[in-house]
C-alpha cells in the first residue's frame, strides 16, 4: 500500500503514519491530509458516488443550515472538536454547490441531528464504525418540512487502539454527510431512496509508530 501522508502529532507522544481511508477497491481512492477529514465528496460510493449540481438544479445554491443539534460534547474526544464537524457539512454541501452564498439567495434550511456514533469502546481497534444523524430540510418561506431521513452509516476501520477508533468514527460521519448530499440530490428529482446510505469502497487505517 501506499504511504499517503506523515505528519508529527502536536497532540500525541508518538509520531503516526496515516495510511488515511485507504480504498479498498480502488488505490487511487483516498483522502490525504494531516487528519481524518470530513468531507468525501470524490471518493467512491455505491451504488454511485454524489456528484456536484449543476446550475439548473432546483437545490443549487439554496441552502443553509443549522448548527447540529445534539452533539455531545464527548465527541471532542471520540470524534472531532464540534466546530471541525459543523465545518464538515457546511464544506460537504459547498462541494456539491448547495450551499446558499448570502442569506437571501437560500429558500430552505437543513437542520441535522446527531444521533450517535460507534463503536463507544476506544479499545476496539478493529471492524466497522458507524455514525448516525437525523435531517430534516425546511422550506425557509413556510416552514414546511419538505425532506427528512435518518441516516446510519459505516466504514471498514483498522488501527491501533484509540487512533483506529477516532479515525474510523470520523470516516463514517464523512460518509454520513456524502450520503446526505447524495439523498438531497435525489430527493429534489423525486427519486430519494428510502435508505440513503452510500456504501463507501474505502476504509480507515491508522498506525502508530
Amino acid at each position: 500500500m501506499e504511504l499517503l501522508h506523515t505528519f508529527a502529532a502536536k497532540h500525541l507522544p508518538m509520531r503516526i503514519i496515516f495510511l488515511a481511508l485507504l480504498a479498498l477497491t480502488t488505490p487511487a481512492a483516498a483522502l490525504a491530509g494531516p487528519d481524518i477529514p470530513l468531507i468525501a465528496i470524490g471518493l467512491p460510493f455505491a451504488p454511485e458516488a454524489p456528484k456536484p449540481l449543476s446550475p439548473e438544479h432546483p437545490l443549487f445554491g439554496r441552502i443553509t443550515f443549522a448548527q447540529i443539534d445534539q452533539l455531545p460534547g464527548s465527541v471532542r474526544f471520540s470524534v472531532a472538536a464540534p466546530g471541525s464537524i459543523h465545518k464538515g457539512l457546511r464544506d460537504t454541501l459547498a462541494q456539491m454547490k448547495m450551499l446558499a452564498p448570502d442569506a437571501p439567495s437560500a429558500k430552505v434550511r437543513l437542520i441535522a441531528r446527531w444521533v450517535s456514533v460507534e463503536p463507544s469502546s476506544p479499545f476496539v481497534a478493529k471492524g466497522d464504525a458507524s455514525a448516525t444523524l437525523a435531517y430534516q430540510l425546511v422550506r425557509i418561506d413556510t416552514g414546511e418540512t419538505i425532506f427528512q431521513r435518518t441516516i446510519r452509516t459505516t466504514i471498514k476501520a483498522s488501527g491501533s487502539h484509540l487512533d483506529g477508533t477516532m479515525g474510523g468514527r470520523r470516516g463514517a460521519v464523512a460518509v454520513n454527510f456524502a450520503s446526505l448530499a447524495f439523498c438531497l440530490d435525489k430527493a429534489a428529482l423525486g427519486s430519494a431512496p428510502a435508505d440513503c446510505a452510500l456504501q463507501p469502497l474505502f476504509g480507515v487505517n491508522l498506525r502508530r509508530f
